[in-house]
């Protein structure tokens, strides 16, 4: 959510909103594939070649790229910046929540660890969305 919302306020001063949408709906649709991606796949998400991993990785750095600089943007870098950033944290969470939570489930309830899971996600994207928010 953070990365077409910050696409968005780099393009709100397009002239024509038909490019705008055009910059930015690609962006706002990529999160969905890792929805879609475990169903589409039938659950063998991790079984693709590393390749498509690569690939898709690749292909996102050039959208965030060519968006920023098709948007005219000031900063055309910081979209791949924000993808950068929260690749890094998508590549640390394992290492950071599973050994945080894993005792507490395995000591209380799986429940338990994951509503505390769910809880600090929204809690830190609302926390994220809220400092965006000052800056703009």
């Amino acid at each position: 959510m953070h990365i077409p919302a910050a696409l968005y306020q780099d393009t709100k001063d397009l002239p024509e909103p038909g490019t705008r949408s055009a910059i930015v709906l690609p962006a706002a649709l990529f999160p969905l594939l890792v929805v879609v991606l475990p169903f589409a796949t039938v659950g063998a998400v991790f079984d693709l070649h590393w390749g498509w991993w690569a690939g898709a990785f690749g292909a996102a750095l050039a959208w965030a790229g060519a968006a920023g600089f098709l948007a005219r943007s000031p900063r055309p870098w910081m979209s791949l910046e924000r993808l950068l950033g929260w690749s890094l944290l998508w590549c640390a969470e394992p290492f950071i929540a599973l050994p945080l939570l894993g005792p507490i489930a395995a000591g209380t309830h799986v429940a338990v660890g994951a509503v505390l899971y769910v809880g600090g996600a929204l809690g830190f994207g609302y926390w994220l969305f809220r400092r965006y928010r000052r800056k703009s």
